[in-house]
C-alpha cells in the first residue's frame, strides 16, 4: 500500500531537519579534518562524504527508525507512534447500530503514513491524514479515506469517501473516536480499536490476539 505524507503540530517537524543538517555539516567537516591529519585519501572512484550525502543518510534513518527512540527520557520526536495492527469494534448507523469487528493496519514513518481498515464487508484506505498532540478538535489521528465494498456485500454498499477522527489513549494502546461518510451515504458511527501487535499481521491473527487480550 502506498504511503502518503501527513501533517503534525509537533515542534520536531520544524527543528528536526535543521538539527540533522547541522550534524551532517559537523560530520563532513570532521571527516575532512581527520583525513587531512592522517594524510588519508579515498580512491578516485569513491566520493568523499559530502554534506548532502551525510544529510541524506541521516534523514533516511531518522525518518524510518530514529524518530521513535527514547534516550534517558529524551524523545527524538513527539509524534505518536501508531504503527502496527489494531483490532476492535465499529458501531454504524448503516448497520442499525449493530457492531462490526474490524482491523486497522497502520504503516508509519516520521513523514509518511498509510491506514488500511479491513472488515468482513469492506476495505478502506487513507488518502490524507494529520496526527496532532495539541488539545482541540484535531487532536489525535484524523484522516480522509476511500472505502471499497467487497464483491459479496449488499447492493446498497458502494464506494465512498469519509473522515475518521480517533483519539489516542494516554498509554498509546487504544484508538477511540468517530467516522462520517460522504453526503451520498450520510452514515456515521463510533470506532474503538486496541493495539494487538506492533507488527503488521493479518485479520485472523489480529482477531485471535484481540480475543486473548479480552479474556
Amino acid at each position: 500500500m502506498t504511503m502518503h505524507e501527513y501533517s503534525s503540530d509537533t515542534s520536531d517537524r520544524k527543528w528536526a531537519v535543521w538539527i540533522i543538517a547541522v550534524i551532517a555539516v559537523m560530520i563532513a567537516y570532521l571527516y575532512q579534518l581527520t583525513a587531512s591529519y592522517l594524510n588519508f585519501n579515498l580512491p578516485w572512484w569513491v566520493e568523499s562524504p559530502s554534506i548532502m550525502l551525510v544529510y541524506g543518510i541521516m534523514h533516511y534513518f531518522y525518518d524510518k527508525r530514529f524518530w521513535k527512540l527514547r534516550v534517558f527520557g529524551f524523545r527524538f520526536s513527539y509524534i505518536p507512534d501508531c504503527s502496527g495492527t489494531w483490532y476492535g469494534e465499529i458501531e454504524s448507523t448503516f448497520s442499525g447500530g449493530s457492531k462490526i469487528y474490524g482491523m486497522l493496519q497502520i504503516h508509519q514513518t516520521w513523514s509518511k503514513i498509510s491506514i488500511l481498515l479491513k472488515t468482513t464487508t469492506s476495505e478502506s484506505f487513507s488518502r490524507m491524514a494529520s496526527l496532532n498532540i495539541g488539545p482541540g478538535p484535531s487532536q489525535g489521528l484524523v484522516y480522509e479515506y476511500t472505502s471499497d465494498p467487497r464483491a459479496n456485500t449488499a447492493e446498497t454498499m458502494h464506494s465512498h469517501r469519509g473522515f475518521t477522527f480517533l483519539k489516542i489513549s494516554t498509554d498509546g494502546k487504544w484508538l477511540d473516536g468517530d467516522y462520517y461518510t460522504g453526503r451520498d451515504r450520510g452514515n456515521q458511527g463510533t470506532m474503538r480499536f486496541r493495539l494487538v501487535s506492533q507488527e503488521i499481521i493479518d485479520l485472523t491473527q489480529a482477531q485471535d490476539k484481540y480475543k486473548r487480550m479480552k479474556n
